[in-house]
């Protein structure tokens, strides 16, 4: 029995299925707003919360292995305390974490591998993943093992209804026909601002090949690098919008027009993925034009 928090998400319902198709019995920890999603995946359900400890340890009692891959994304000390009532439960079989590439902040090198130097003032978020690391990492060392994974993805995409939703809070400005206004005073710079992305299919391999091939460690978890211009385009494309991309000088875009703070979109993002590959022959199936488009199809069905 493998617990998966968060199996009713996005990334965690991904993280279910391919674990159900690899013959595991699986156990989704979920909040009473989530049972029948969960139950309609056809695993288990043990009804819980983040901010209840309690149901967190009753949840993995008796599990051979957990992936955690809940989270609050905005009360990191919640997310702290989950974490230790998960460790304290814990009683044997391996254990997964996904936590994030926001751990390394802005970058300082590239590209960015697990050596770079972890950034816990970068955001609330950040520091409780570093958090949740550093808890994971010394209990193992505690228990003397060290059948644990930590997977560090970038933006995760997929063919999920939640994913939608937050790709037309990011789009915005496409779906009303606005003008997406991007930083770059020229192609020689705009060109160069993008950020790493993993498909949420590929994720969800990766974690359960973990459960069956412990890292150990953290690693990398990239699907790719994209750009943000040629994002933007191939959304507009995608949903046939009117909307024009605008290039200006960093200071002269707009706050606001776009979901995150303009310097986000002004910064070049380039990681290494080979631990990942090296260790578990990790190689992403999907191009994030594939993704997006398998995003918005969904998407556009009726409800």
């Amino acid at each position: 029995m493998i617990l998966v928090s968060g199996g009713s998400g996005m990334a965690g319902s991904f993280i279910v299925r391919e674990l159900q198709a690899r013959g595991h019995t699986v156990r989704i920890l979920a909040r009473a707003n989530s049972e029948q999603t969960a139950k309609e995946l056809g695993a288990e359900v043990a009804l819980g919360d983040l901010a209840d400890p309690e149901s967190l340890r009753r949840a993995a009692r008796g599990t051979s292995g957990i992936v955690h891959a809940a989270c609050t994304f905005s009360l990191p000390r919640i997310d702290v305390a989950a974490m230790e009532a998960l460790l304290d439960a814990w009683e044997r079989g391996p254990f997964v974490f996904v936590s994030s590439i926001e751990v390394y902040g802005l970058a300082q090198t590239l590209p960015v591998d697990e050596g770079h130097p972890l950034a816990p003032d970068y955001s609330g978020y950040a520091w409780g993943k570093i958090a949740c690391e550093l808890l994971l990492s010394a209990s193992a060392t505690a228990r003397g093992c060290y059948d644990f994974s930590i997977l560090r993805p970038g933006h995760i995409w997929g063919p999920h209804p939640r994913c939608w939703k937050t790709l037309e809070g990011k789009g915005a400005p496409v779906a009303q026909g606005l003008p997406v206004v991007l930083p770059g005073a020229t192609e020689a710079e705009w060109s160069t601002y993008g950020d790493a992305w993993v498909d949420a299919r590929d994720l969800a391999w990766a974690a359960a090949e973990c459960l069956e091939r412990p890292l150990g460690n953290a690693a990398n978890t990239i699907g790719g690098h994209f750009i943000w211009h040629e994002l933007y385009a191939e959304l507009i494309r995608l949903t046939g919008s009117q909307s024009a991309i605008e290039h200006r000088p960093l200071d002269e875009v707009p706050e606001g027009d776009l979901p995150f703070p303009r310097w986000f979109y002004a910064q070049t993002w380039r990681f290494s993925g080979e631990r990942l590959r090296k260790r578990i022959g990790f190689h992403p199936a999907r191009h994030w034009k594939e993704t997006l488009a398998d995003l918005v199809a969904l998407g556009a069905q009726p409800v």
